[in-house]
């Protein structure tokens, strides 16, 4: 019998008594809190996993590297599927009213209305019958002018549309912003930008971006804006060129917001770019109103408030008219015959239409264009205008309508097609005109610069630089054009002839 019942030999000897295995404190093998060594975690240890990173490292940074490549070759798909979801949320928010009221919905859109002036528009959402809505400008001589309180034009609970005109300008930087006067006339500044404008310089290039038919095609046309954002401050574009369809369904607010002014904003273009704008046939108005787009209301003057207009730049050395290819008038055409017999035309280098139907078109679906005799449309353009052009010496013809491009020459005048902004691509030819010479079956817009005269150029020519750029920002086309120099008026005429006859004079006396 043992001396020592309660006393287990297994044990791990003590400190305390070095004869007898005494139970250590604390004791392992009796503790419940004991971890079977046998029994496998399902987490790998901490030097297991410092060990398998170290022989790792090499794969892991090329996989690391892969990733960071590949998704920096994605960052342009990226950066549109985040508008996109962006735009989409914001509409929603609005539309719910799940934001709060007097707050900016479209941010100021330019639209050019003339020569000397520019339309601004934009909306604000809920809540706005208690408060008034100003706008400010001012140019290099920083003189304010006040426009205001500007009447809105309310369209439903969430969405309240203001108008104002800015003007006269005649070159140089413009700046504007937008106040919101409260009942305790209180003013809280929405929006504030600046443009430049081109009316009387005549010593800087100027560039426009173009582009045409962007209609339920939001996810391209944030990708064209995209590339257009992308150039560089020197070759930044002044202003933007819409050919006609901006939206699929001209009544619908939300294609207004979604598809072609909330694009244009997360881009930050059409706040600092005036818009020189054609309509097409999706974004046509039957009553004239315009909501969205430049309308010039102005009462002592009927003839401006039609929707066809033109205007001057570079001291009048660059020339737009826009028509209306919706509208066949005899009203647009007389206007039109006095248009190009103006002074402002004639004497005009370059001299450019733009009509959302074009002329010369060739590709459209078989069936329209065959059976359901949509050839029909805006026929008057070629029947009627087209030998106008002719006659007063048209520079160049910019259309959309055709969802692809052509360039080509007819007759000394240039035509375009840049309807790919967007739309579904048209790829069926169903006429062959036999005048152009590039072609793109793809989306794109188009970069035109207009080069004033060099100091070594005696006949004082401007050109113009024409470039087509693709969806990924690829230069996919190029021409150079040169302006047709003015044409010399009578005065002009006359004071040469009476320095000759001063010249020939003096001659016969000093003979």
């Amino acid at each position: 019998m043992s001396h020592y019942p309660n006393t287990d030999f297994n044990e791990p000897y003590s400190s305390v008594s070095f004869q007898y295995k005494q139970p250590t404190s604390p004791y392992p093998y009796n503790n419940s809190n004991h971890v079977d060594p046998n029994k496998k975690s399902i987490f790998p240890k901490k030097q297991q996993v410092s060990r398998w990173l170290r022989l790792h490292q090499k794969s892991l940074l090329l996989v690391a590297v892969f990733l960071l490549f590949a998704l920096y070759c994605m960052k342009g798909i990226i950066s549109n599927y985040t508008t996109f979801i962006a735009i989409k949320m914001d509409n929603t928010m609005f539309d719910r009213g799940y934001v709060s009221c007097g707050l900016l919905r479209k941010e100021p859109m330019l639209f050019v209305q003339d020569t000397h002036h520019v339309q601004v528009v934009w909306e604000m959402n809920c809540g706005m019958s208690n408060k008034d809505m100003t706008l400010t400008y001012w140019t290099d001589s920083k003189e304010k002018k006040v426009i205001g309180p500007v009447d809105p034009k309310v369209l439903d609970p969430y969405h309240t549309v203001y108008k104002a005109t800015i003007g006269p300008l005649s070159a140089g930087s413009v700046e504007y912003s937008i106040e919101m006067i409260k009942q305790n006339r209180k003013k809280k500044t929405v929006a504030r930008h600046s443009f430049h404008w081109f009316a009387n310089d005549d010593q800087q290039p100027i560039r426009i971006a173009a582009l045409a038919d962007n209609q339920f095609g939001m996810m391209t046309f944030s990708s064209l804006l995209r590339q257009i954002r992308k150039f560089p401050q020197q070759q930044k574009p002044h202003f933007l060129l819409h050919a006609g369809d901006a939206v699929q369904n001209y009544p619908s607010l939300r294609q207004w917001q979604t598809d072609f002014a909330a694009p244009l904003t997360m881009h930050g273009l059409c706040q600092k770019m005036p818009l020189i704008y054609a309509h097409g046939n999706h974004d046509y108005d039957s009553v004239g109103e315009y909501t969205y787009t430049r309308h010039h209301d102005n009462p002592d003057n009927d003839a401006q408030h039609n929707p066809w207009f033109s205007f001057s730049m570079a001291n009048g050395a660059i020339r737009f008219i826009i028509l209306d290819s919706n509208l066949d008038w005899d009203l647009q055409d007389q206007w039109l015959k006095q248009e190009i017999e103006s002074d402002s035309f004639k004497q005009a280098q370059f001299r450019i239409v733009v009509v959302h139907v074009p002329p010369f078109l060739e590709y459209w679906d078989p069936e329209a264009w065959f059976q359901l005799r949509q050839s029909e449309w805006g026929a008057f353009i070629k029947d009627r205008y087209v030998p106008l052009f002719e006659k007063g010496g048209v520079s160049l013809v910019i259309s959309g309508h055709q969802h692809n491009y052509e360039r080509g020459e007819r007759h000394g005048i240039h035509y375009a097609i840049i309807g790919g902004a967007g739309g579904d691509i048209d790829y069926d030819q169903v006429k062959d005109w036999g005048m152009y010479e590039a072609k793109l079956l793809d989306f794109h817009f188009v970069m035109l610069e207009f080069r004033p005269p060099s100091a070594l150029d005696e006949n004082d020519t401007w050109t113009l630089q024409w470039d087509t750029f693709n969806v990924n920002g690829k230069k996919v086309d190029s021409v150079l054009m040169a302006g047709h120099p003015r044409a010399s008026s009578p005065q002009d005429m006359e004071e040469p002839a009476d320095q000759q006859e001063q010249q020939q004079e003096g001659e016969d006396v000093n003979f």
